[in-house]
């Protein structure tokens, strides 16, 4: 069970459901309750990783807008993680006293805030008009999804620069930070291998999604095995904690079953919706996954 300080990560599980509404509302009100408990420099680091995970969350909610799927509800979501997203970069750059963060000081949290800033000065407008009068502009969309990687590029960097400075530089957290990397590399390629193999089934982009499908399975498949079992090459031990194995364990089993489905060309609607429930039993492992590595750092 997740503990209070992350349930805010849960918002990004929520819509990958095309049911389960009543579900989200109550994970929604979980997460308003997180914000007002988490530590400082916890608090920051899982802000900055949730933003990350939005910058893919709002890429695949326009998708389903752009498609006809419960259009409503998603454009709702879309706007929610819009605001979600903004409110963090706002509270990083000014501070915010009711939820006990500082602005930020750091001139490379800074610099790298500002780049984060500018990129989501373009992208934010296009979410906003993406959906207006019952209608989907084309454009907002072609640019939601040309550029949404890009977001979720500079979101990762300010992450990871955050992480470092927050986290004491210790031996122990030095194996386990690294460890984390690939463990919260594998909950974003849950997120992104589903928008690609999504877009590839409504016949967006289909030769280029492929191309990043298959290497999103890779990463993914390589990640998972390394954190299992160990890699020398990209010097990740193997994780030996008996909990964190058993949930590595679930989420490859729960990985396999879809794996056929990934990696054949097309997809029909039934296996589309299978996809979509077993990939939010992933996203939830991962989470969980994340937050009990995070546990061990030192802050």
């Amino acid at each position: 069970m997740l503990k209070k300080k992350y349930l805010l990560l849960s918002l990004i599980v929520l819509s990958l459901s095309l049911e389960a509404k009543d579900v989200r509302f109550e994970l929604n009100q979980l997460v308003n309750q997180a914000f007002e408990t988490q530590a400082n420099n916890g608090k920051v680091i899982n802000l900055a990783a949730n933003n990350k995970m939005l910058s893919q969350k709002m890429a695949k909610d326009a998708v389903f807008i752009a498609n006809g799927i419960e259009v409503e509800t998603y454009h709702k979501e879309l706007l929610e993680s819009a605001k979600t997203f903004n409110d963090f970069l706002e509270w990083l750059e000014n501070g915010n006293p009711t939820l006990e963060l500082k602005k930020a000081s750091d001139p490379e949290v800074v610099s790298e805030l500002n780049e984060v800033k500018v990129a989501w000065g373009l992208f934010y407008p296009e979410v906003l008009k993406l959906y207006e009068n019952g209608k989907v502009n084309e454009t907002s969309y072609q640019y939601i999804i040309d550029n949404n990687e890009k977001l979720l590029g500079l979101s990762h960097k300010l992450t990871q620069t955050l992480t470092s400075k927050n986290v004491l530089n210790v031996h122990d957290n030095k194996v386990i930070g690294h460890t984390l990397k690939f463990a919260d590399r594998q909950r974003m390629l849950t997120q992104k291998m589903f928008k690609e193999k999504f877009l590839i089934y409504t016949k967006k982009d289909v030769e280029r999604n492929r191309v990043r499908l298959r290497g999103s399975i890779i990463l993914f498949k390589n990640g998972l095995e390394g954190l299992i079992s160990g890699e020398d090459k990209r010097g990740l031990a193997k994780v030996t904690n008996p909990k964190i194995q058993e949930k590595l364990k679930e989420m490859e089993v729960l990985y396999k079953e879809i794996e056929k489905i990934y990696i054949q060309d097309s997809m029909n609607k039934e296996e589309m919706q299978r996809l979509s429930e077993i990939d939010t039993k992933l996203l939830d492992a991962s989470i969980q996954i994340v937050s009990m590595i995070e546990n061990t750092l030192v802050y």
